[in-house]
């Protein structure tokens, strides 16, 4: 088939024999190229998403938009300026090999990919393809219908519009964000569960001719290496691209990618980042004085009060497998401490200096401890080396962890592990394994739990703090 340019809204050009429409951004835009190639079924609703897409990207400044058709646009040098592909409803075999192995290596190397609908319709032998997918190729579908879908991460930036709950009391198991829309359904040949993170799953009571039971994902993410992917099965029709929530959704899954998965949860003033910030407070800056942080107001920094002391901050979105970037400050003396799942720590000290750190300096992972046991603590995990720098300076830590594994009778499977931790840059630990949470982590483990720093210890100042699912 020839390939045929569709449209380019807003901003700069991306190379090649491209128009240029609309003025140019006040603030940086993500460039985002729309890939609307099908060699299978064409969906009439290409065209007008295209159409809106092109009007988000004019109406919020957020993105420079391409749209095409060519294939030949994913080489090295033509994916370099990209920060987003989305397939938009793309069916069968759109790209060669030489194609695949470009945009392959652009996503593992922090690459953002958006599927919309059809993408499950997409690359059936393509490996690399599928893990993206987790394995979930479209299948089959019933005819056009309402369905209600259950939103399992009401704080993904996709699916955050939609949740009703006031700031301070997220979503819970038992209230759960539903969302009931017109769209066609897809059945994939399996369930992605176990391989990707699960956003939003269809409640097959809802409608009629879902053939996956009581696990049907329909919108998910996953990490390869550096990058992001996001899929989602909604998308279908012409009236998808006329409903706001849908649109919000598709929005959302562009940002989030565009930032290579992360989601920032810095300012308290969202009032849908955190479920607990008693005491904490927004800063613009901060400086250290001996053994205590002075705080100008503003935002960009988060600290736990004037005085030090204050509640736990918890992040309201929970987590099972992520990835975990934190900057944070102490003064002299101080202590403080980020729990991954509310459970397992990583000592935030000032332990500047110290020759022969333990697990209960910066950088450690705490000990596990019990009052009736002899010795009461136990399992500790001292840094492998001292990074610590000078109280009163800004620090880093970069964490992957694993979540634990439970079976299907809620028995546990496998222990949590943290992967890694850098500080400082440093490597400090590597695969290390968690029998279980550490002093001062919530009783019982759970295949996903919040973030959690401590706030009665001692001042301290968090900032940039970004977190990813994997």
């Amino acid at each position: 088939m020839n390939a045929m340019l569709l449209c380019v809204v807003l901003g700069g050009s991306l190379g090649g024999p491209h128009e240029v429409l609309g003025e140019e951004a006040v603030s940086e835009p993500s460039d985002v190229l729309v890939f609307t190639r099908t060699m299978g079924f064409r969906h009439d609703s290409i065209e007008r998403g295209v159409e809106v897409l092109g009007e988000m990207a004019r109406e919020r400044d957020r993105w420079r938009l391409v749209a095409t058709e060519d294939a030949e646009v994913f080489t090295v040098a033509g994916l370099e300026p990209i920060e987003v592909v989305v397939f938009l409803n793309t069916t069968m075999d759109v790209l060669d090999e030489s194609q695949q192995a470009a945009l392959q290596e652009w996503i593992e190397g922090g690459g953002g990919w958006v599927g919309i609908h059809a993408a499950a319709d997409t690359e059936y032998g393509w490996p690399f393809y599928g893990t993206m997918l987790g394995g979930a190729w479209f299948a089959s579908h019933p005819h056009i219908q309402p369905a209600t879908i259950v939103i399992e991460d009401p704080t993904h930036p996709s699916t955050k519009h939609l949740t009703a709950a006031k700031p301070g009391h997220p979503p819970t198991p038992d209230l759960p964000v539903t969302w009931t829309r017109t769209d066609e359904w897809y059945n994939y040949r399996q369930s992605p569960r176990g391989k990707v993170h699960v956003i939003a799953s269809l409640s097959e009571d809802s409608y009629t001719g879902g053939s996956m039971q009581d696990d049907h994902p329909i919108v998910w993410t996953t990490l390869p290496e550096q990058g992001a992917a996001f899929y989602t099965g909604l998308g279908h029709t012409n009236e998808s691209w006329d409903e706001p929530a849908f649109i919000e959704h598709i929005a959302g899954a562009i940002d989030w990618a565009a930032d290579d998965g992360w989601v920032s949860t810095t300012s308290l003033s969202s009032g849908t980042d955190w479920s607990q910030y008693d005491g904490w407070i927004d800063a613009k800056t901060i400086q250290s004085q001996g053994s205590v942080l002075h705080a100008a107001p503003g935002t960009g920094v988060l600290v736990n009060g004037a005085d030090g002391h204050a509640g736990e901050l918890v992040t309201a979105r929970e987590f099972g497998d992520c990835d975990i970037h934190i900057e944070f400050m102490v003064p002299e003396g101080s202590n403080s401490g980020v729990y991954v799942q509310g459970r397992y720590e990583v000592q935030i000290l000032d332990s500047f200096g110290i020759e022969e750190p333990g697990s209960g300096d910066c950088g450690g992972i705490y000990q596990r401890w019990d009052e009736s046991r002899s010795p009461k603590g136990w399992s500790g995990h001292p840094p492998s080396v001292n990074a610590s720098t000078a109280p009163g300076t800004w620090q880093t830590f970069d964490i992957r962890f694993t979540a634990p594994r439970f079976g299907k009778n809620g028995n546990k499977t496998a222990n949590a592990r943290f992967d890694r931790v850098v500080h400082n840059g440093q490597l400090v630990h590597e695969d290390v394994e968690l029998t279980g949470p550490t002093r001062g982590g919530w009783v019982g483990e759970v295949p996903q739990g919040p973030i959690r720093f401590q706030g009665d210890h001692g001042p301290v100042a968090l900032r940039n703090i970004r977190i990813r699912s994997r």
